[in-house]
């Protein structure tokens, strides 16, 4: 299952890397492509709650094929959220 995470990764990078490149036509989509990169210092239960809430933002957005708007299009999304390698919480912490 790892595997099958970590090569459905490099495959939406790789088309994403490809989006940007080459942009898809003028039709209000080429500079549609946000990007965050961003820090936050959470609990394991925050973050959970943080995952949750992320979840409840995408259900928020769903919509069946009947309402959906003509100009809509079905956008890929990939949330990403780990203790950063080395952060070995001790920062602020007196010895």
């Amino acid at each position: 299952m790892d595997e099958m995470n970590r090569l459905a990764y490099v495959a939406d990078l790789r088309m994403f890397e490809r989006l940007q490149t080459r942009p898809p036509a003028e039709d209000g989509w080429a500079d549609a492509f946000p990007y965050s990169r961003g820090t936050i210092r959470l609990t394991p239960d925050e973050l959970r709650e943080f995952f949750e809430a992320y979840i409840a933002l995408l259900n928020r957005y769903k919509r069946p094929d009947g309402e959906t708007p003509p100009e809509a299009r079905t956008v890929l999304t990939r949330l990403l959220a780990f203790p950063a390698p080395g952060d070995d919480h001790t920062e602020g912490t007196t010895e």
